[in-house]
Order: C-alpha cells, then sequence, then structure tokens
C-alpha cells in the first residue's frame, strides 16, 4: 500500500535538540510533554486488540533536516540551510526556536485537543492501524506543489535521530514558505484522525471534511450550498469534487447542528502563536458530534469491505482505497448517520430546510 501522497522529505542525520524539548521550553509545557508521555506510556485498546505491523522504507533518498523541535506527541524537523531551508527564521522571542517552527507546533497541539479531547475522537496513535508509533513527524520542506501533505501508512524511516532499530512514525509534510499561521497544519493533522478510522480515500470525503475541519480555527463557519437532492447533483456536487465538497459538509453541520459551539478550556481558548494572536479565533463549529459519528460508522464499513473482497483489514491497495466504485456505498452510510442525527434535539433549524433534507435522505433509495 502506498503513501497518500507522493514521498518526499525527511531527515537524514541528527537534528539539534532531538532529544527533547528545544532550548527554552517553558515549564508549563514540560509538564504537558510530560503527561502526554504518561498516557502514551498505558496499554491502549488498540494494542491490546492487536496492531498493524509498521513498513521500514530506509535511504529513501530523504534530504538532510538537520533540527528539531519537539512539543509532546509532534516532532517538528527543518533546517536553517540548503534547498529546504526555511525562507523565514525570525526569532522574536530568542529561544533558539524559529517563530514558523513554533507556531505549527501549537497549531498542532490545539488541533489536537480540539480533536480528541473535545470532539471525543481517537488519536491517530491509539488507533489499531497505528498503534505500535511513537510519534508524528513533521517535516518542514520546499514543495513543488501544494502546502501540505498527510501519509496514510505508520512507517520506520530508520532515521539517524533515533535509536538503532528507528521509529515507527505518522508522516506529515508542510510547506516550508507558507503563512506561519494559516490553517494547513490542522487541516493535514486531520488526515491523519481519518486515516486512523478508516481506509476509504476518496477525495470528496477526506479533503471535502478536512476543509470543515480548519473552522475549529477560522473565524465563523465554512461557505455552503444546499444539499444535493438528485443523483446527478450528487455526482456534480460532490463525488466530482475534492475540497469544494466542503459546502456539503458544511450545509449539513449546519442543519445538523446551527449552534455549535465547542466548549474550550479556558487555557485552550487563549492559547496564542508566538506573535500572541490567538490560535483559535472563536468557538463556533458546526457538526462536531455529527463529524465523529460519520467518521466512527465508516470503520465497520471499510472492514465489511475487506472481508468481502478478501483483503486484508489494513492492506488495501492504493487504487481500492481511492476507487469510485465505494462512493455509493460511504455515501449510503453517510445518509444512514444523517438519520440518526436528525432525531436529535434541535437537528433542523427550521422549517423551510425540511424539504431539502427529506430530498437529500430520499437519495438512500436511488444509490445501487
Amino acid at each position: 500500500m502506498k503513501h497518500s501522497r507522493d514521498a518526499v522529505s525527511a531527515p537524514s542525520q541528527r537534528p539539534s535538540n532531538a532529544r527533547g524539548f528545544s532550548r527554552g521550553a517553558p515549564w508549563k509545557e514540560v509538564l504537558l510533554f510530560l503527561g502526554w508521555m504518561v498516557v502514551s506510556a498505558l496499554p491502549s485498546a488498540a494494542e491490546e486488540a492487536g496492531a498493524q505491523g509498521c513498513r521500514t522504507a530506509p535511504n529513501a533518498g530523504l534530504p538532510r533536516l538537520d533540527r528539531s523541535h519537539v512539543r509532546d506527541e509532534f516532532r517538528i524537523f527543518y533546517t536553517l540551510e540548503g534547498e529546504h531551508a526555511l525562507p523565514d527564521a525570525r526569532d522574536a522571542n530568542r529561544n533558539g526556536v524559529p517563530d514558523k517552527v513554533e507556531d505549527v507546533a501549537t497549531q498542532l497541539v490545539v488541533g489536537r485537543r480540539i480533536f480528541s479531547e473535545i470532539m471525543g475522537l481517537t488519536h491517530p496513535m491509539r488507533q489499531p492501524r497505528n498503534a505500535r508509533t511513537g510519534s508524528i513527524d513533521v517535516f518542514l520542506v520546499k514543495m513543488e506543489k501544494g502546502n501540505g501533505r498527510s501519509y496514510d501508512e505508520a512507517t520506520n524511516y530508520r532515521l539517524g535521530t533515533d535509536e538503532p532499530a528507528g521509529r515507527c512514525a505518522l508522516r506529515i509534510d508542510l510547506l516550508n514558505s507558507h503563512a506561519n499561521q494559516n490553517a494547513t497544519p490542522i487541516h493535514e493533522l486531520f488526515h491523519q484522525y481519518q486515516y486512523g478510522y478508516t481506509m476509504f480515500k476518496a477525495r470528496w470525503l477526506l479533503e471535502g471534511t478536512a476543509r470543515w475541519a480548519e473552522y475549529a480555527l477560522r473565524t465563523g463557519v465554512g461557505p455552503e450550498r444546499p444539499l444535493p437532492g438528485t443523483l446527478p447533483a450528487l455526482q456534480a456536487q460532490v463525488f466530482s469534487e475534492s475540497y469544494a465538497a466542503g459546502a456539503l459538509w458544511n450545509r449539513l453541520a449546519t442543519l445538523l447542528d446551527p449552534d455549535g459551539r465547542l466548549k474550550l478550556p479556558a487555557d485552550l481558548a487563549r492559547t496564542t502563536y508566538v506573535d500572541g494572536s490567538l490560535v483559535i479565533h472563536d468557538d463556533q463549529l458546526r457538526g462536531a458530534a455529527f463529524m465523529k459519528a460519520l467518521f466512527e460508522a465508516l470503520g465497520p464499513l471499510d472492514r465489511q469491505v475487506s472481508a468481502r473482497n478478501g483483503w486484508a483489514t489494513f492492506g488495501w491497495k492504493e487504487e481500492d482505497q481511492r476507487s469510485p466504485a465505494h462512493d455509493a456505498e460511504i455515501f449510503r452510510q453517510v445518509l444512514q448517520v444523517v438519520r440518526t442525527q436528525t432525531a436529535r434535539p434541535g437537528a433542523i433549524a427550521a422549517a423551510a430546510t425540511t424539504a431539502e433534507m427529506e430530498a437529500f435522505l430520499a437519495l438512500q433509495s436511488a444509490l445501487h
């Protein structure tokens, strides 16, 4: 099985500060890190159930990233020299770590707290597929296309920074020149949550819901459009789309959870980037319970597909993961979850939306 994106960067020599926090880490971060290590050391349900192995890919022609910054389970690798050097290495707080690197780490930790602590999603490293992983490794590199890539398979790159046997890790690549505080890190982190739940990799599902997830940090809610009520509309507005499919998920979130708010702990709501600006711009995020229910339903569905086709549970070929042959089956599951969610108090905001929702749910009988 291949990665979800084209393989590019990772470090090949020991980075500075590779054993822990970068210089100048405040004591609160140290306590948080120790707390994370204690939790991570406990046996998870995934480990007790048996875990997916970790593929090994040593000597993969990976560029040299000779520095790192560690924050909880995230290891941020970067360099100040050569082709992949950070274009902006400003260090406003003079702690020896570029602001961009600290801001990426901060956004990832905030994202994990929102997804796991507040939404209740299972952390990717505690899923059966990834139970052997020891970290989420993030590589800041020059990229020819896009702002980020998230890889769906835990891998041991046998980096020189690790113990002789190497380390099994999840991987995210981020463009080293993107604006410090854009939402790419949390978008790519949400992909890791998705991969932990399901083998399906339809872009209308993965990119559309990851675009929804960005609004955990961004102001307000994302753009939406009326739900498709016919098969041609479903094909055009959803199955044929990628990021733009976010309009579907945003609309469903609005109808199912019009007053959706995150119950943010005070310390999380006050978290800032290096320059003092808030990471979370407001507490509004519609549809969090729906999104959790959706991904919890997709896992059992892809296990059924595995059994039906005689595929290993976590051993699907890349073309099978992405195949549009699964679209109708996935969407029937979406419709079933929506039906369940509409029974929740306050789900439909106004009677005017009822006809729209009824036409949408009627697609169930038309999908084969």
